[in-house]
């Protein structure tokens, strides 16, 4: 583990926007003692060196850090793959070319409903939906690859079986689907039940095998153990945090994945790596020996390993089991 795969960075803790779910519980203001532009070279020339692949430029809302595309050129010019996560209202024409003169390999923008009252609903503002589809619609026109993200909870999991034929009339090549996990805001948001959550990854399989985009499931590791058992092949392991993925928060605090908030370092310190390499909470979640309760028994633990962000949050243990399985082990 010299270096996770992926690395997600928290750019900034601002937004315009005052989502119901948001992980950050991201405000109009960054928080004091976001990282600098010197700061962000940094990390990515560092995370470089060490073996990460691909970048996410994510926030708050990473449009609103005013030096972002300067810090996505550089990650580009030393060989990483940047991406760029966006909750899409802040799209323009001029932010197309600086995206395309960075080198932005992908943008993700996140659409939480089919409809504008759902979306709308979701990110606390009235004109979200619209603002968001006109920036993918944008980003589409001028050839930059979009990824829509959605955060399933029990208040739009009706609308999910409408969502492929809909991304795909707006031309976008890839739907990750996440799964609520309680932190930030998202503590007081109605999660999807476990019967829920067990039929919309069975409705999401069938979707999985017939879309014409790609689709993928994310904070929901129990998806990969249904792929395995379904004889599909599977390339990765349903939950990565602190192995393949990492995250940084905009004030340079290392934690396992955005959703996981244990702090595990502090770039300002030792950098990012000694932490990577040396924390002992990022050793712990790397051992499956220690998973407890029915995910330490479970079979499928070398491939689902349950979500620890979701059993940190309702277990109050990063090792217990995820509360939302529905498998007995």
């Amino acid at each position: 583990m010299n270096a996770p795969m992926i690395l997600a960075w928290e750019t900034t803790s601002a937004c315009n926007l005052e989502c119901l779910h948001c992980r950050a519980s991201a405000t109009p203001e960054p928080r004091p003692g976001e990282l600098t532009t010197a700061e962000g070279r940094s990390l990515l020339e560092e995370v470089a060196r060490a073996g990460t692949k691909m970048v996410i430029l994510s926030g708050g809302e990473s449009l609103m850090r005013d030096d972002l595309f300067e810090l996505a050129s550089h990650g580009t010019s030393l060989g990483l793959r940047m991406t760029l996560a966006t909750n899409g209202s802040l799209i323009t024409g001029e932010t197309l070319i600086e995206m395309k003169k960075a080198g932005i390999a992908r943008v993700s923008i996140s659409l939480d409903g089919v409809t504008a009252q759902m979306h709308d609903r979701f990110r606390g503002r009235g004109g979200a939906f619209d603002l968001a589809v006109e920036g993918i619609g944008l980003l589409v026109r001028k050839g930059v690859p979009v990824q829509v993200n959605t955060t399933v909870a029990a208040m739009n999991v009706a609308q999910m079986g409408d969502f492929p034929t809909f991304l795909e009339g707006l031309g976008v090549m890839a739907w990750h689907v996440f799964f609520l996990v309680p932190t930030g805001r998202g503590v007081d948001l109605e999660p999807a039940t476990i019967l829920e959550y067990k039929g919309m990854l069975d409705a999401f399989y069938q979707v999985y095998k017939t879309s014409r985009i790609e689709c993928k499931a994310t904070c929901a590791p129990q998806f990969y153990r249904l792929l395995s058992e379904k004889n599909e092949p599977v390339r990765t392991r349903g939950c990565l945090a602190g192995t393949q993925f990492g995250f940084v928060s905009s004030t340079g605090i290392i934690q396992p994945c955005g959703f996981l908030q244990i702090p595990c370092g502090d770039i300002r310190e030792k950098g990012f790596l000694e932490a990577w390499t040396g924390n002992p909470k990022l050793s712990l979640l790397r051992d499956e020996g220690m998973l407890q309760g029915k995910c330490g028994s479970c079979a499928s633990k070398s491939l689902c390993g349950g979500c620890r962000a979701r059993a940190f949050e309702v277990r109050g243990d990063l090792m217990k089991t995820d509360p939302i399985c529905w498998y007995k082990g």
